[in-house]
């Protein structure tokens, strides 16, 4: 059964299929896990305690969201998918399936994030000098609203990616990314937008209520 306990408040209407955790303790002294209204929590899905999501979050299978990760509503993160802890959220973000973000990283309203796409936090991981080195905290990029990141892109620490900005898939993201860009290549290299890809993320896809597969739907198979 899905674990409701004193650590979880799931709003109206939210589904947690069986098999889902919401609210998990990770330590004694944790606070609640916080999910809106209309939502649907998969099967395999963890959220631990000391998370805060708006209204209609979904959750595809086997999703990990540790503890504090505040999110707006109208989000969606795909299978398999992995949020460490202290992220931001803004509204209608779309996060396909295998994606990995780290603390200390910042997305904006209305972004949509490719499948297979890895955020980074740290330059130097574990090399720190002597044992007893003071170790830095933690710095995650910064997406400003209506990006699109392509899928399998990696995201450097500390990278600032621009309002409106269009990452091609397979980019290697290693530089702040100015608004309204075009950006491509390993390493990247960015242009202005062309036209074609300019303005904002179409909001009948960032703030579907429902996916496809979501049980209040009828659905008959493929057309």
């Amino acid at each position: 059964m899905s674990d409701f306990n004193k650590s979880a408040q799931v709003g109206e209407g939210t589904i947690v299929e069986p098999g889902a955790i919401v609210g998990f303790r990770y330590h004694p002294q944790s606070g609640c896990a916080v999910i809106g209204r209309f939502g649907i929590i998969r099967i395999g899905t963890i959220i631990y305690a000391d998370v805060n999501f708006g209204d209609y979050l979904q959750t595809g299978h086997y999703v990990v969201i540790r503890a504090k990760v505040n999110g707006g509503d109208y989000c969606a993160i795909g299978n398999q998918s992995t949020l460490e802890g202290y992220i931001e959220l803004g509204t209608g973000v779309r996060i396909m399936s295998h994606v990995y973000i780290p603390s200390r990283t910042v997305i904006g309203n209305h972004v949509f994030i490719g499948p297979g796409t890895n955020f980074l936090n740290d330059k130097t991981p574990c090399r720190y000098g002597s044992p007893d080195a003071t170790l830095p905290v933690p710095k995650g990029a910064v997406i400003e609203d209506d990006v699109v990141i392509g899928g399998g892109c990696t995201i450097n620490p500390g990278i600032r990616i621009g309002k409106g900005s269009f990452i091609a898939s397979g980019t290697l993201v290693t530089k702040d990314i100015p608004p309204d860009s075009l950006a491509k290549g390993s390493p990247v290299r960015f242009e202005q937008i062309p036209d074609a890809l300019r303005g904002e993320n179409n909001r009948k896809l960032t703030m579907n209520k429902f996916d496809i597969w979501h049980p209040a739907l009828h659905y008959d198979g493929p057309k």
